[in-house]
């Protein structure tokens, strides 16, 4: 999808830590970004990038799992790696069951932390090559009226034109503009794309 190297992006307010992983990291082809606090990661989202990202569950003065969360709620889509110490493996599972992609443990064994970004890079890519890209879907979705969004998730259902309109009590005529204005709102005529928005999009 892209000859630019992948990015990782590594939010972590230990200096000396994260110093040692941008090295690892780019000495193994990586484009390694840090970021010391949640609020200068959250204002430089790069939502064209693809790669992964490595937040530790204890910011100062933030939780992890809320960052990546507000991450994803602007529309960034890179998957998440949580980085936790040992006493932080609850909290690890609970951020995978939020969204986390998977998590590593401190200290960390340089091999798995290799491993583990290049499968959640390629995943990364992958998910773009198939859906898109979820800031793009986010957007369009936002200029859909409520009954519009109505329509889109009756599209995304598979229901027809007339099983629409007799759903929302509407004429056909009028589901037929509706779902007109849903796929030019969304970018394009085909179905196939509409669906792969949904991916995004919280119902």
């Amino acid at each position: 999808m892209t000859d630019k190297p992948f990015t990782v992006a590594i939010v972590d307010d230990d200096a000396s830590f994260s110093e040692a992983i941008v090295w690892l990291l780019r000495a193994n082809g990586y484009d390694a970004r840090h970021y010391g606090d949640a609020r200068s990661f959250l204002d430089q989202l790069d939502m064209t990038a693809i790669g992964c990202a490595l937040v530790d569950l204890r910011l100062e003065g933030d939780n992890g799992i809320e960052v990546f969360k507000a991450a994803y709620a602007k529309g960034y889509d890179m998957p998440v790696i949580m980085i936790s110490g040992h006493g932080d493996i609850p909290s690890a599972v609970r951020a995978v069951q939020e969204g986390a992609l998977g998590f590593i443990e401190k200290p960390i064994d340089n091999d798995k932390l290799l491993a583990e970004v290049a499968a959640a890079c390629a995943y990364h890519q992958d998910q773009c090559r198939r859906y898109g890209r979820a800031e793009a879907a986010k957007k369009g979705y936002s200029l859909l009226s409520a009954r519009e969004r109505e329509v889109f998730w009756a599209i995304i259902d598979g229901m027809t034109t007339k099983e629409i309109a007799t759903a929302l009590g509407i004429s056909v005529r009028t589901a037929e503009s509706h779902r007109a204005r849903v796929y030019e709102k969304m970018g394009g005529g085909a179905s196939s794309k509409l669906h792969s928005a949904s991916y995004f999009l919280p119902r």
